[in-house]
């Protein structure tokens, strides 16, 4: 009897776990499910919006019909080669629909999200991992980014980066050294600037190991294509080198917004939420734990900080600095919000409000919304399907931008055709490469020869382009003209065609 009560006495504490359980539970299905709906938003996406300019030129670049084409196109570009070799090779058996240049893109934020789960880290438990890979997740919204572009599989790269950097600290190695440069040097393959992430992360590495660090110079063998590529492409990077930007120099107003936007580009609001769920949780600190067992992941967060603000000098000094090319220090400015998390006293709940922020802003019905109201405003896709409906033979493409006086006239008639030949659409296209002072709307009228002419035109009136200089006026000058607009008056496309 004695036995029979011990087991009764002893039986309750056993069954305590179970709500803890249940709660975690529930708590992971709900991530498993918000996660599905981001990535369910995105492929809907990828396939109901018009592609924008620049994923239209990946589109050109990707379906060159020879490789010795695609190397004349990827030498011609500013961009980075590697996002464009991928392509290349995924649009020889994927085609180049919407749907299929996007969808690696989504891939790649998948691959960015795993890697924190996939990939331990000393000193980060998997409740700290979850949380780093949820933001990540999150901080690429709905709708926000280019798909069919390279940023995802930089965010991807930038996100190995950031874990090789912190193993590279916690052991240097000349193994660790050369898994890091590696990876540094694919993602200034993806993104040139990249470059400025990696020598702040160089930099905390020299200053912290020192003697250690310069031993595993020969790590640095990893560099070479990167050196050599850059040589090669210097040339052409040098004749946009004079080209005047359309990027804003970096003053104390668009530092705070650069920065609002590395923390996330959904909302600038999240950065101050984050700040006030980080100020409430570290209200009750957790015991100091000794023996700087997380000093690795803490310096990898600061060499982000530190990328960051040599990002926001370089902008500072020349006109080079648009707010997506801050990825390459994203996932170590998250890491850091974990980390400050995690020395809260209660930080699960910490990082449960910071995922349920990311979330909350990445799946709210204005991402969603804003991404559909917007469509793809500096796009030609839907100029060129208009025309298309028209009957339209011959058509003058005007990529009224900066950069276009520096391209290739082939680069911009592919580019001008490349909706038509993805459609098998007959369509002899005239590129026209505008300058700032000239009267678009004349120009293009005297180059639209043939029986059935049309006009694509593509500005921002926001930058010193001819659009803002001569505002569009092709049906005022010759009544015969019927044009279309996607976008509004300041950013925008037209689709012009006349009459029979």
């Amino acid at each position: 009897m004695v036995h029979k009560g011990l087991m009764t006495a002893a039986s309750p504490p056993a069954a305590r776990p179970a709500r803890p359980l249940a709660l975690r539970a529930m708590a992971l299905t709900l991530l498993a499910l918000a996660a599905a709906a981001i990535f369910v938003q995105h492929l809907w996406l990828a396939q109901a919006l018009p592609l924008w300019f620049d994923e239209a030129w990946t589109a050109e670049v990707a379906a060159t019909p020879t490789l010795r084409t695609f190397h004349a196109e990827v030498m011609n570009d500013i961009q980075a080669p590697a996002y464009y070799a991928f392509m290349r090779l995924w649009a020889a058996a994927a085609g180049t629909s919407d749907l299929a240049l996007r969808l690696p893109g989504i891939g790649f934020l998948a691959c960015a999200a795993a890697l924190p789960l996939s990939l331990k880290l000393k000193g980060l438990d998997g409740a700290a991992r979850l949380a780093w890979s949820v933001l990540l997740l999150g901080w690429w919204g709905v709708g926000v980014f280019l798909l069919g572009r390279g940023y995802s599989l930089l965010l991807a790269i930038s996100t190995l980066q950031a874990i090789c950097f912190a193993r590279l600290l916690a052991g240097p190695s000349r193994a660790n050294a050369l898994r890091w440069c590696a990876v540094a040097a694919l993602a200034i393959l993806t993104q040139y600037l990249a470059l400025i992430a990696v020598a702040a992360q160089g930099l905390v590495y020299l200053i912290v190991h020192r003697r250690t660090a310069l031993s595993t110079w020969p790590a640095l063998a990893a560099f070479v294509p990167v050196g050599a590529w850059m040589a090669i492409h210097l040339p052409r990077l040098a004749d946009f080198a004079g080209m005047q930007s359309w990027h804003p120099l970096v003053g104390p107003t668009v530092a705070v917004s650069l920065a609002a936007f590395a923390i996330d580009p959904s909302t600038p609001l999240v950065l101050p939420l984050a700040a006030l769920i980080l100020i409430a949780a570290l209200a009750r600190p957790a015991p100091v734990h000794t023996g700087g067992a997380l000093s690795h992941l803490w310096l990898t967060a600061l060499a982000a900080l530190l990328g960051l603000a040599l990002f926001l000098g370089a902008g500072a000094i020349r006109p080079i600095l648009t707010p997506r090319y801050l990825i390459p220090v994203v996932p170590g400015l998250l890491l850091g919000l974990v980390l400050c998390a995690r020395r809260s006293a209660h930080s699960r709940a910490a990082y449960g409000a910071l995922m349920a922020l990311y979330l909350a802003a990445a799946m709210g019905p204005s991402a969603l919304q804003s991404a559909l109201r917007l469509g793809a405003p500096y796009g030609y896709e839907r100029a060129s399907d208009t025309l298309m409906r028209r009957g339209v033979t011959q058509t003058v493409f005007v990529w009224d931008h900066q950069a276009a006086r520096f391209e290739r006239p082939a680069s911009i008639e592919r580019a001008g055709a490349v909706f038509f030949r993805r459609a098998r659409y007959p369509m002899v296209v005239t590129p026209l490469r505008p300058d700032e002072s000239d009267d678009v709307s004349a120009l293009a009228l005297a180059a639209a020869t043939g029986t059935r002419p049309g006009i694509i035109w593509i500005y921002n009136r926001d930058s010193p382009t001819a659009a803002r200089t001569h505002p569009p006026r092709i049906a005022a000058l010759d009544p015969r003209w019927t044009c279309e607009r996607s976008g509004d008056e300041t950013v925008g496309s037209l689709a012009c065609w006349r009459r029979p």
